[in-house]
């Protein structure tokens, strides 16, 4: 139960007991905002970091969420990652894929990681190139000539940063 709750021009704060309370509000919140968008977008588009995180999103591989979400339409980016291998313990991509991907049935082929293969600048590059790809055959929608994301996350305990 959310001890308090402050809503205003900025947005809602929520201070939570414990960190299984947050898991359970991350997940309410995310499969929220996911049927919504699904509902407007066909998809829900969502970039993501590591540390924290991805045990902050665990509740999602649970019951109700693993059923009702509609894991189909999701599309995964980063918000941020490490220039190592994907299989590198360093790599936010495994940890999303040890803690979360594997867990639940999201498409392959919508799960955006950068090239591991070649140089930071050059997988820079093929990354933009591949969103743009994906915002110009509508496959993701950007609303309105803005942000294709309907949620960036960011690692909460390092960051303290929660955007949707």
């Amino acid at each position: 139960m959310a001890l308090s709750e402050v809503n205003n021009d900025r947005g809602e704060l929520r201070i939570l007991e414990n960190l299984d309370e947050l898991r359970t509000d991350l997940a309410d919140y995310i499969a929220e905002l996911s049927e919504a968008a699904v509902k407007e977008r066909g998809v829900f588009a969502i970039a993501l970091s590591g540390g924290s995180l991805i045990d902050l999103m665990g509740k999602l591989c649970e019951a109700p969420y693993n059923k009702t979400v509609d894991w189909a339409k999701w599309y995964i980016f980063w918000a941020d990652e490490r220039v190592v291998a994907k299989n590198h313990s360093d790599s936010n991509y495994k940890l999303a894929k040890d803690g979360l991907l594997s867990k639940v049935p999201i498409v392959p082929s919508h799960v955006h990681s950068i090239n591991d293969s070649v140089s930071a600048e050059e997988a820079a590059d093929e990354y933009m190139f591949v969103i743009r790809q994906l915002v110009k055959t509508r496959m993701v929608r950007a609303k309105q000539r803005r942000c294709i994301w309907q949620l960036i996350i960011s690692d909460l305990t390092a960051h303290h940063c929660l955007l949707g």
